[in-house]
């Protein structure tokens, strides 16, 4: 302010008596001090170097909630504040409330209020702390888990089971690496290929929850594991009704922090593991499946010639014993075989 005032005295003023001078009203005097302040403000418009300021968003009462109101930014430390050029209409509409932490990325910018310069801060972008928002995350999570625990599918046993390969952050080429792995039960006809590159989370949720395939085998790269943290993308994984396979498409061996393997039915650290895994399954669907084929023929056969003889008339005085004891045998025989078969899979 000193400068200021410098810059406008006269070189020779010191040569100039008191009577030289004009003679102002204390009206006028204050007047010229708002203007000179003014001016100190203005200058603060030329620096053009922005600054990243993390404090608490401060309460304002709900009476000064005026359009151009300012909104304090708060130090947790030292309680000093800085107003933030944003109404709290504005940070509430962008989900932000009083007593959140947040950082602002902006410019510093002087204000006259009632008499006095303040600092004001122009704000270019303003977001939840990472700290907290990671907290608010974690929180959700939670809450979700609490509402909905985890129910284990079974692997489908039906004929014609369809499977959803959908890769996050992993090309379509990776994935038609991976299909190839899963043998030759699995073909284009029955897997159906999705790969996600951008907006990775809501494009996920919205698979998910259009999802018709039996089984759903993700791939997902190691950087987007950490993303599919959230709530949202927790309750689409976790009210999916297919059988749900997760493989990590790593690029190192690090450990797995996050929550998501345990969401699922299977977890594997290499898409490859994983595809193992679905092909030795369904090797062993397929053999039930032809064993119980097997097994029905058998009963057809025995039914059939049991119809066959019953049929046939009949005899008289011959053998009356004769047919019930080939029925029984017949019978037998089939609840033999069924019998059988049902401990060949426990």
């Amino acid at each position: 302010m000193m400068e200021v005032f410098s810059r406008r005295i006269p070189a020779s003023s010191s040569t100039l008596s008191e009577k030289d001078f004009p003679v102002m009203a204390p009206e006028q005097v204050q007047m010229l001090f708002r203007r000179r302040l003014s001016e100190i403000c203005a200058r603060f418009e030329d620096w053009q170097t922005p600054v990243q300021v993390c404090g608490v968003v401060g309460e304002v009462p709900v009476d000064r909630w005026r359009r151009r109101e300012g909104t304090p930014l708060v130090d947790q430390r030292t309680g000093a504040a800085i107003l933030l050029d944003i109404s709290p209409s504005l940070l509430e509409g962008e989900g932000l409330h009083a007593g959140e932490r947040v950082r602002v990325f902006g410019l510093v910018r002087a204000h006259l209020h009632q008499g006095q310069v303040v600092p004001r801060f122009e704000v270019l972008s303003i977001a939840r702390d990472e700290k907290e928002e990671a907290a608010r995350q974690s929180e959700a999570v939670m809450q979700t888990l609490r509402d909905l625990s985890p129910q284990r599918r079974v692997f489908p046993v039906q004929e014609g089971a369809r499977m959803l390969l959908l890769g996050l952050g992993v090309g379509v080429e990776r994935l038609r690496a991976v299909q190839q792995a899963l043998g030759g039960f699995w073909t284009e006809r029955t897997v159906t290929i999705q790969a996600i590159q951008e907006d990775v989370v809501s494009s996920a949720i919205q698979s998910l929850q259009a999802l018709e395939q039996d089984i759903v085998f993700l791939v997902v790269a190691e950087d987007c594991l950490s993303a599919l943290e959230r709530a949202a993308f927790t309750k689409a994984l976790l009210q999916c009704p297919a059988y749900r396979v997760l493989a990590c498409d790593r690029g190192t061996d690090g450990g797995i922090t996050t929550i998501v393997p345990h969401l699922v039915e299977c977890f594997f650290s290499t898409p490859l593991e994983a595809a193992g895994y679905i092909r030795q399954q369904s090797g062993m669907v397929r053999l039930r499946q032809d064993e119980e084929r097997a097994q029905q023929e058998e009963l057809t056969a025995l039914r059939a010639s049991l119809a066959a003889l019953t049929e046939r008339p009949a005899e008289a005085g011959q053998r009356p014993l004769f047919l019930p004891l080939l029925v029984g045998l017949i019978v037998g025989a089939g609840i033999m075989l069924a019998v059988l078969g049902a401990f060949r899979f426990l």
